[in-house]
């Protein structure tokens, strides 16, 4: 099943993708494919599985590794600067444990778009698969402030994409894409707040549009999820969230709490696909 003009929309949220992981299995069990697939973070790093065409692979990584110190440790952040271990999850990973299908993906029709935020200017950077060093993308867009250092990736330096554009609903409109299916990883009436703004002044000071951005995004997720939710009430949205809030950091230690989100992404995709609307 491939939905024409029809583009698929993913936030991110670490360990919370699981969920999304699942929903996207869900499509995978019954040959749904998309012509475009935009996401940010989390979300982008588990879709390129999708496009790959390998069900379950994103659960064995998190089942296998979730307590593996090389994957998510303190001992990582120490060392490296990141929380997350990047080199590990973004090179050994993919190239020998759990090996990524990196011909299918590249052969895959699907336009497929990750997001990265450009820490000089704190604007979206909107990477296509062709011609890019995937994996890197991948890395920099999944690069979350305070936790992660700066990518520098073809003269830019490069931090998580939902910095400046945590929702990229807008940008698949831009693309052509006016009806999209939108994938979150927070449950319905999910509001961000405004944060401190003083760690971000500290640690980024010398990137003032930086500090701007992650000191404003709340509001620019706030307003892209309300044009969401205007467009799902359009009918120009079909946004598939948590049905049940099993409430779940972005760090989450319980592989079985993990592996619950995913099983709820799977049964919330099976259902979605039977809106006559969006899937036939």
């Amino acid at each position: 099943m491939k939905p024409q003009a029809l583009g698929l929309v993913l936030e991110g949220g670490a360990l919370r993708g699981q969920y999304t992981a699942g929903v996207l299995d869900a499509f995978l069990e019954k040959g749904v494919e998309f012509p475009y697939v935009v996401g940010v973070s989390a979300g982008a790093s588990i879709a390129c599985s999708y496009v790959s065409k390998q069900h379950g692979r994103n659960r064995v990584i998190v089942d296998t590794y979730r307590h593996d110190r090389r994957y998510l440790s303190l001992t990582n952040w120490l060392t490296t600067g990141s929380l997350f271990g990047m080199d590990f999850i973004y090179d050994e990973i993919p190239h020998k444990l759990v090996p990524f299908d990196f011909k299918t993906f590249e052969a895959s029709a699907t336009r497929f778009v990750t997001v990265c935020t450009d820490v000089e200017s704190g604007r979206a950077v909107y990477f296509e698969k062709e011609g890019e060093d995937h994996l890197t993308v991948l890395k920099a867009s999944a690069s979350m402030p305070f936790l992660s250092p700066v990518v520098e990736y073809r003269g830019r330096l490069l931090l998580d994409g939902a910095l400046a554009d945590s929702l990229p609903w807008a940008h698949a409109v831009k693309q052509g894409f006016s009806r999209n299916v939108v994938i979150l990883t927070r449950p319905a009436g999910y509001r961000k707040r405004a944060p401190q703004t003083w760690p971000a002044r500290l640690l980024y000071g010398r990137y003032p549009r930086l500090v701007e951005a992650i000191n404003t995004r709340w509001r620019q997720y706030n307003a892209s999820l309300a044009a969401i939710e205007a467009a799902e009430t359009a009918g120009d949205a079909l946004v598939i969230r948590p049905s049940v809030n099993l409430k779940i950091g972005r760090t989450e230690g319980s592989v079985a709490k993990l592996g619950q989100l995913y099983e709820l992404g799977r049964t919330d995709g099976a259902a979605a696909l039977k809106n006559p609307r969006f899937f036939r």
